[in-house]
């Protein structure tokens, strides 16, 4: 039996995580409790998670899986018997399994997607009355089923184990959903967490990806959750709007050359920072998108030149993505943000940002190239061998930086005009890096 021949269980709840995802789940879980031995899956569909796991390189687990799907226990079964992970895969409701409490360093999860009206009156009072008396404190009668997946998930950790879900964005935009977070966070640290758009094929919805750490002991009831950003550092996500660059079907299709007969109607486009000298973006191409207009003529011709090299003819409408700050999210050697003093179109091997709230774009740059802030970026990024670093979307967001909404009008006024006369002298990249030094020494310990 193999996954493509297993049809979704719609009335089961399930939606199958992508690969690429569970494998980003894994090894996020992994690095946040490297000595995982005893590992839960509560609802493993076909085996996802334990290819995810293998392939992230854990060694001698033993992994407990659950399902109520014969289909998907049969063929988890076979996947962790070939892949050599101990355990078992246990054919049963796993939120009526009241035998696991505090015996898991590791629960990664997809729950089941049920509707709570759609769950059975008698489950419901059981699942209800178990994880009351285990958090000590009642439950929203209107959760979603994956929620009490989460709850008895964080049940079943030894304290110090790490909780690692996917779930519907439905836990941070309704009532149940916030009432969830705010019982976890009783029960366990926030360690991350990261958006996911649409991840579930014939699912349009978005997802949240979310990761915990039990705590030795529960917060009082009248406790808050610690707020991490007392520290003075939060999440960069918090301080830009943050998007990949422009995404070009095919790049030999959309851009463009001088001898091309609308190359007139193309517009400038910045691909490669090894062309740069400092830390200006100048374009170094030219593109057909969607932002300049065009006439049938046009059109008609990208048409014919898309479908000369495969590409789908109804895609040539490309929408730019522009911004005064661009990164790089491959490193080799020192990371550096750029300045988009054009505001021309950049393309997705950046991330393209702008701050959030009025903070002005050049006092940001700077702070952005200071140690400070590049070091925490670094720490966030994976190693791909030979020298190289990849930083993940999300981990760009939820990097750790200074928090520069605490500085005065006068010193952000003082900063952005040493950014603008950096600019406008076309500083080179250590130069830059030692005034964004000095600044963010002198403005955050002042």
């Amino acid at each position: 039996m193999t996954q493509s021949q297993l049809a979704l269980n719609s009335a089961l709840g399930q939606v199958w995580t992508p690969e690429n995802i569970a494998l980003e789940m894994a090894q996020k879980a992994l690095s946040f409790k490297p000595d995982a031995r005893k590992v839960l899956d509560p609802s493993c569909g076909p085996a996802t998670f334990s290819r995810s796991l293998n392939k992230a390189g854990a060694n001698g687990l033993e992994l407990i899986c659950y399902d109520v799907d014969e289909r998907m226990a049969q063929l988890t079964a076979e996947i962790n018997h070939a892949l050599g992970l101990f355990g078992e895969v246990r054919m049963r409701d796993y939120l009526l399994d009241q035998s696991l409490s505090g015996v898991f360093d590791l629960v990664i999860m997809n729950p089941p997607y049920i509707r709570q009206e759609a769950i059975p009156q008698n489950k419901k009072d059981i699942y209800h009355q178990y994880l009351t008396k285990m958090l000590e404190s009642d439950l929203d009668r209107r959760a979603n089923l994956f929620a009490l997946f989460l709850l008895k998930g964080l049940v079943d950790l030894a304290p110090g184990g790490v909780l690692c879900a996917i779930v519907y964005d439905a836990i941070t935009q309704s009532g149940y959903g916030k009432r969830t977070l705010e019982l976890m966070a009783r029960h366990a640290e926030l360690l991350s967490s990261w958006p996911v758009q649409a991840p579930f094929q014939e699912v349009l919805v978005d997802a949240q990806i979310l990761l915990y750490r039990k705590r030795e002991h529960a917060l009082p009831r009248e406790c808050q959750q610690p707020d991490r950003a007392d520290d003075g550092f939060v999440a960069l996500g918090q301080l830009l709007t943050i998007r990949r660059g422009t995404s070009l079907p095919l790049r030999k299709v959309f851009l463009a050359s001088q001898t091309d007969p609308y190359y007139d109607r193309s517009e400038p486009f910045f691909v490669k920072q090894a062309k740069l000298s400092g830390l200006v973006i100048n374009p170094d191409e030219r593109a057909y998108l969607a932002d300049t207009p065009q006439d049938p003529e046009v059109k008609r011709w990208l048409r014919e030149r898309a479908g000369a090299h495969n590409v789908d003819p109804t895609k040539i409408s490309v929408k730019s993505v522009k911004g005064p700050i661009a990164f790089n999210y491959y490193i080799r050697n020192a990371p550096r943000h750029l300045w988009n003093q054009e505001n021309v179109a950049i393309a997705d091997n950046f991330y393209v940002s702008t701050p959030i709230g009025g903070f002005p774009a050049e006092a940001a740059w700077l702070l952005l190239n200071s140690d400070s802030y590049l070091d925490s970026l670094v720490a966030s990024s994976r190693n791909q061998g030979n020298g190289l670093l990849k930083l993940q979307l999300y981990e760009y967001k939820q990097a750790r930086v200074p928090d520069w909404r605490r500085l005065s009008i006068r010193k952000i006024k003082s900063l952005s005009a040493v950014a603008r006369d950096l600019i406008d002298n076309g500083a080179v990249h250590d130069s830059v890096r030692l005034e964004a030094n000095r600044s963010a020494e002198v403005l955050f310990n002042a």
